[in-house]
């Protein structure tokens, strides 16, 4: 399969322990760019702006991450708790 732009996919989630305002709950998303480097395709979601992903190990994951979220929409799921918003973190 190819990707287009308008395809809907799923996509994984991402938390961050001391970024918790960027936490992304993962499901479906549609494709918004599609751009080829060197014989690798990567693409962005409408849902995520500023972030893109590999073709090829989403299309591996399909099935995976269906059967994770189901119907769920892809979509931000800021934790904006001090604790989880730490900027100035030592082991950046």
């Amino acid at each position: 399969m190819e990707p287009k732009v308008g395809l809907k996919i799923y996509v994984p989630g991402a938390m961050y322990v001391y970024r918790g305002e960027d936490d992304f709950a993962g499901g479906i998303a549609t494709i918004s760019k599609v751009d080829k480097e060197n014989n690798i395709i990567m693409i962005s979601i409408e849902e995520r702006p500023g972030t893109r992903y590999n073709w090829k190990y989403l299309l591996e994951d399909q099935d995976k991450l269906k059967t994770q979220f189901g119907d769920q929409i892809a979509h931000p799921d800021p934790d904006y708790r001090a604790e989880f918003n730490q900027p100035d973190a030592d082991w950046h």
